[in-house]
Formats: C-alpha cells, sequence, structure tokens
C-alpha cells in the first residue's frame, strides 16, 4: 500500500512538471507569433518622433447661444455648492456630442461663468441674453457652456 501511494506521488509530481513545461513552451510560442505580427505592423512607422515639429493649437472658434440665463439653487444632495446658472434657449438646441452618445435637443443647459467676469454673474440673472463659448464637458458627463463672453440682448 505504501509503494502504491509513492508511486502515484511521484506520478502527480511528473504530469505537473510536463504539464508546466508544456504551457511554457506553448506561451513562448504565442509571444514569438505575437512580436512578429507586431513587427510586421511597424515597418512603416518610424522610430522616432521628429522634435523640431512644432505642434500648433487651432483656435476654437465660439459658438453664439441666446435666451434667458436663470441662477437656481443645487441640490444639497450633489454638494457643489449653492448655485449654478442655467441658459434656457429661445428654441431647442441640437446637442451633438452627449454622454448618451447620439445628438440630442435640449431646452436649457449649464453655464460657466467667464474667467475675466468681474461684475459676476449674478447682473445678467433672469435677462436675455448672448452668450459666446464653447460647449465642454461638466459634473457627471453633463455637458456645460463654458462663456468667454454674456451680453444682455
Amino acid at each position: 500500500m505504501k509503494n502504491i501511494k509513492i508511486v502515484l506521488v511521484f506520478v502527480f509530481a511528473f504530469v505537473a512538471v510536463f504539464i508546466s513545461i508544456y504551457n511554457y513552451l506553448y506561451l513562448r510560442e504565442i509571444e514569438l507569433r505575437l512580436l512578429s505580427v507586431e513587427t510586421s505592423l511597424d515597418v512603416n512607422v518610424p522610430d522616432t518622433v521628429p522634435t523640431d515639429v512644432a505642434t500648433e493649437e487651432t483656435p476654437v472658434a465660439l459658438e453664439t447661444f441666446t435666451g434667458t440665463l436663470k441662477k437656481e439653487q443645487i441640490p444639497a444632495e450633489l454638494d457643489l455648492g449653492d448655485y449654478w446658472y442655467w441658459l434656457y434657449f429661445d428654441e431647442p438646441y441640437t446637442l451633438e456630442e452627449t454622454a448618451a452618445g447620439f445628438p440630442m435637443d435640449i431646452d436649457k443647459i449649464q453655464v460657466n461663468p467667464p474667467s475675466r467676469e468681474t461684475e459676476g454673474m449674478d447682473v445678467f440673472d433672469g435677462k436675455h441674453v448672448e452668450i459666446q463659448g464653447n460647449i465642454t464637458w461638466g459634473y457627471a458627463e453633463s455637458s456645460v457652456i463654458q462663456a468667454e463672453e454674456i451680453v444682455i440682448k
């Protein structure tokens, strides 16, 4: 009985070593195949990126939005501050890039104040305004207008 146990231990050890060596060789073969595919794909790609080429940022064209700007209280559970500002469009606006992944017609959008605004946004509260700015991403993948200039219309 003791001899059978010893034989079984040797058989299991041999099988484990065999499986380990087989897996190592198989994985090595897959790695070599992937390297050959990778090198064949990289044939047309230059090894280095030229450092003398300057990257120029193209200025983003500002869009114009018109509607009524309203100051509203932020829900307390969001813990984002006291107030935010919403632009209620005169007519529905088609927002091309949304978190949903497809264009949507919206009738209001949040507005971030211009960086150089000295009087504050309260001056425009409840007024019909024209906003120059860009649509960007806001809290929780929402879209907001980053205003550059706000004018009472």
